[in-house]
């Protein structure tokens, strides 16, 4: 390295060097299961050696962790109610465009992360099972349940996996995502209306 090339390199602080290297971590999330990052590829991508990553990340597991982590808190970022929603469709609707979005703009992250989920480490299990209860927690607070009974919350749960899978697989040929978030709003409204209700 030139002497010009030293003077003007930054260190980065221990929070800025962290989120590079989760970065990079979901970067190369989208090309592999989480379990199969190499945290050799991820330190030569940051430009650093494998010794210094694990100075911010003590284990590999707890890299892991914080990919997983970083990538389901870009998911519940979007997965929300709207705060200008006044009425309980317009805020599942809200929840459940946002969702689609995401899924369908970020496919392959979102698909990586699933994947992660179904790899059978038990913190990143716990990160993938905690998203899925905050965006069912979301729904049955946009519908004016957030006491739901058990089997209201078996519902809803069987309709965001349902979801999820439709949101995956769905293109442009298939149904829009307008067509999408309608049926899905829609689907879920039926679910929980009252047995004989209209």
């Amino acid at each position: 390295m030139s002497a010009e090339t030293a003077r003007t390199r930054t260190r980065l602080t221990a929070e800025e060097r962290r989120r590079q290297l989760i970065g990079v971590g979901l970067k190369l999330l989208v090309t592999r299961p989480i379990h199969e990052l190499s945290i050799d590829e991820v330190a030569a991508e940051a430009g650093i050696s494998r010794g210094l990553l694990f100075r911010y990340f003590p284990t590999k597991r707890d890299y892991y962790v914080a990919v997983v982590t970083a990538a389901a808190q870009r998911v519940l970022k979007h997965a929300r109610a709207p705060e200008e929603a006044r009425t309980p469709h317009e805020r599942v609707r809200g929840i459940v465009a946002g969702f689609v979005s995401f899924v369908q703009r970020r496919r392959g992250n979102y698909v990586a992360l699933v994947r992660a989920g179904a790899g059978g480490d038990e913190k990143v299990l716990e990160v993938f099972e905690n998203n899925r209860r905050v965006i069912g927690e979301r729904v049955l607070e946009a519908v004016g349940r957030p006491a739901a009974d058990p089997f209201t919350r078996l519902v809803v749960r069987g309709w965001l996996a349902m979801a999820e899978e439709m949101a995956i697989e769905a293109d442009e040929s298939t149904v829009s995502a307008e067509e999408l978030v309608d049926f899905l709003v829609a689907g879920l409204e039926r679910m929980l209306a009252p047995p004989g209700g209209e």
